[in-house]
């Protein structure tokens, strides 16, 4: 059975990251760089996704709300998307969550993302 989708549902613009560690020992430096780019001075690249919501919950940590943005998030297949990237909407960066191939047909890439917002 294959994963049922259109492409006029990807409505939501998003960014995916990966991170690039340069150096060794004390003097490594992390940067992220967008998907297909080779230097993070390259321009932004755009992705287009179905994005669905799943509520936020909000916590007292450390006498402090914390609130975690959580979503479900579809998009166009991608095989450098992994557990190590992350993803960009708007100003809030997410977390990337078990991506995956749900009919492994190579069409569509399906993950979890969540943000932790400190307030």
């Amino acid at each position: 059975m294959r994963y049922k989708m259109y492409i006029s549902e990807l409505r939501t613009i998003i960014r995916i990251q990966r991170k690039v560690v340069t150096g060794t020992g004390i003097h490594q430096t992390t940067s992220w760089i967008d998907l297909g780019n080779t230097l993070s001075s390259d321009p932004p690249r755009y992705l287009r996704c179905k994005w669905y919501p799943l509520g936020g919950t909000e916590a007292w940590i450390a006498q402090s709300v914390q609130v975690i943005d959580a979503a479900n998030v579809v998009l166009r297949y991608n095989p450098l998307i992994t557990a190590s990237c992350r993803l960009i909407r708007g100003s809030i960066v997410y977390t990337i969550i078990d991506p995956m191939d749900p009919d492994q047909h190579r069409e569509w890439t399906v993950f979890k993302v969540k943000a932790s917002l400190n307030g």
